[in-house]
């Protein structure tokens, strides 16, 4: 489709500087016409602490620009995903723009697919065993953070769940599903029935070895549902094992994610 893909790459690159200089310059515009006001009117002795006030809400405001998924993609720092240089990033959003099929090819060869772009959730299947997946969550008090799920299919799904802030400095969210860590939400992905023994209930959990689980982020909500994954066991035994095997779903607070729903 592209002749020279870098050559448009790098073009939209360029655009998003200029258009991130002229911004710069606005803000810095509006803010010298808004010093100057205060200024005037703090010599003619006005209200000098609502001006100020107006004034430092005015410059927080200008200085914390909301920025979407597609521009945080972009800038995202190339070691995370590192089969994907940010041209190839660039790429995916042009396509996306023009409504056709978002399908690039990765450093090692491999056709990754962008399923899904919006503002605040982007899906991209990497290979045919791996998904990565981000979610812009709005954080209380603060800038939205975002989450990032990478699944592996071996063919069993297994996840990694990230969190980043909008410089892509990995944060420590230990304990943020309604106060369990990812082990924790794991293990309550096992749960008793009011009819099975104790004993029982320990004999069928000794069979899943080792435990692993999958995560997905839900595209129209604020949510993560956790399923286990039973990568070791016939299918019989797997039958056996959905006894006692739930799936829970935790919907994002603006703090931490609340347990919503169990699904047996």
């Amino acid at each position: 489709m592209y002749k020279d893909k870098n050559k448009i790459g790098n073009g939209f690159l360029l655009r998003l500087m200029s258009v991130e200089k002229c911004r710069k310059t606005a803000e810095k515009l509006w803010i010298m016409f808004f010093f100057r006001t205060f200024v005037v009117n703090y010599r003619k002795d006005m209200n000098k602490k609502k001006i100020f006030t107006v004034l430092c809400a005015l410059v927080v405001a200008l200085a914390v620009q909301a920025k979407s998924l597609r521009e945080l993609w972009v800038s995202m720092p190339d070691s995370l995903v590192p089969v994907l240089t940010q041209n190839m990033r660039v790429e995916f959003t042009e396509l996306q723009d023009m409504k056709v099929k978002a399908e690039v090819t990765t450093s090692l060869g491999d056709t990754s697919v962008m399923d899904t772009l919006t503002n605040d959730f982007m899906q991209i299947r990497l290979s045919r065993v791996c998904t990565l997946q981000f979610k812009k969550l709005p954080q209380t008090g603060g800038d939205s953070i975002i989450c990032m799920v990478r699944t592996l299919a071996a063919p069993e799904k297994e996840s990694e769940v990230m969190f980043f802030n909008q410089q892509w400095q990995q944060l420590e969210m230990t304990h943020c599903f309604d106060g369990e860590d990812i082990q924790g939400v794991c293990e309550s992905l096992l749960q008793r029935p009011d009819t099975m023994s104790m004993s029982r209930f320990e004999e069928l959990k000794a069979m899943i070895e080792p435990r692993m689980m999958s995560a997905l982020l839900m595209q129209h909500e604020n949510a993560i549902v956790f399923r286990l994954a039973l990568p070791l066991l016939s299918a019989e035994d797997k039958k056996l094992i959905n006894a006692i095997k739930v799936q829970r779903k935790f919907n994002w607070s603006g703090k931490v994610f609340k347990l919503s729903l169990i699904h047996i």
